[in-house]
């Protein structure tokens, strides 16, 4: 994993002229909740910080890009009958414009005249559990070689109904048909509505150089991400769902 975003800063060094500072490598790192893509990433800062790379590594979760809890309020409550934003988590209940930001500023971070860029924080535990983003971000000066964009629908982008309607047919992965019923649940309009929230986000992913996916091959949501990236130096890496995690070196991700 590491390898492979130092092969691809050094390809994306390469593209700027000697006498041009190059901006950031941004890599994605996608991968279910639970799946250790936070882990991993913790752990690929170390490293590449470390001698002999030595490298800035700025990493922004999108967990940390949530609205605050009075919007998360708002969008609830204007979405009464819609579970999936009844709380965070979802495509929807982020600050997109905020996340835009970020990166724009991010992107820009190496340049003569730039200046600071905060990173916002957001702290689950504010409002019983249903958080709250908190002013004392983490804040950034250049020159940053690395900057990294983790979360678990990093790279998700909208697609068909058909397939949405499709997906929602299939069973869960490892349970029984008959023990989980997605619909009973959610119903495709809900769904639907995460879908198209989904549009405000591809200015996101279109800052990326670079993309992993954590697959611990028990995804059940109708969105994909490397199929997107080809172009972007994708990488699959297999975790062990709360065991290990092992890393297929050297393998890149074929569509």
């Amino acid at each position: 994993m590491a390898q492979h975003v130092l092969n691809q800063l050094r390809e994306h060094r390469s593209r700027f002229l000697p006498s041009l500072r190059p901006t950031p490598l941004f890599v994605g790192v996608q991968g279910p909740q639970g799946s250790g893509k936070t882990f991993l990433t913790s752990r690929l800062r170390a490293h590449l910080a470390s001698p002999p790379h030595s490298l800035a590594v700025t990493v922004l979760s999108i967990d940390d890009l949530y609205l605050p809890h009075s919007g998360l309020r708002s969008l609830a409550e204007s979405n009464p009958h819609n579970i999936l934003f009844q709380g965070r988590g979802q495509p929807g209940t982020h600050d997109v414009p905020l996340g835009t930001s970020v990166l724009g500023n991010l992107k820009k971070i190496n340049e003569v005249d730039a200046g600071t860029v905060d990173i916002p924080i957001f702290d689950k535990s504010l409002f019983n559990g249903q958080g709250d983003r908190i002013s004392d971000g983490e804040t950034v000066k250049g020159p940053v070689d690395v900057v990294v964009l983790e979360g678990w629908c990093v790279g998700f982008f909208p697609t068909s109904k058909e397939l949405v309607e499709e997906r929602l047919k299939e069973p869960v992965p490892t349970l029984e048909s008959d023990m989980f019923d997605m619909k009973a649940f959610v119903s495709v309009d809900h769904v639907l509505a995460v879908n198209e929230q989904l549009k405000r986000y591809v200015e996101w992913w279109s800052a990326l150089d670079a993309f992993i996916q954590v697959d611990t091959s028990l995804s059940t949501h109708p969105w994909h991400a490397t199929h997107s990236f080809e172009d972007k130096g994708a990488f699959v890496c297999t975790a062990i769902y709360h065991i290990s995690v092992e890393i297929t070196t050297g393998t890149q991700y074929e569509s």
